[in-house]
């Protein structure tokens, strides 16, 4: 059996409209990071989400003041 280490990467090669690769680059220049950077961020929300929707709980967003603002729906 062979263990893989912690820093073993796999490329992969995706395809995205002009529209959504600005979006990744935007969102790059926001957190001061790359590509990979938001991707690996954007997988991470998404499996929080996930696994709260899976356990009967709901994703918000809120204001500074406590009051909720929006809750992320369609996952």
């Amino acid at each position: 059996m062979t263990v893989k280490g912690k820093n073993e990467r796999i490329q992969i090669n995706l395809d995205f409209s002009p529209e959504l690769y600005d979006t990744l680059n935007n969102l790059a220049q926001q957190i001061n990071g790359d590509h990979a950077e938001v991707l690996l961020r954007a997988i991470a929300l998404f499996a929080v989400a996930v696994e709260a929707k899976q356990k009967g709980k709901h994703l918000w967003i809120v204001e500074g003041n406590q009051n909720l603002e929006t809750e992320v729906v369609g996952i």
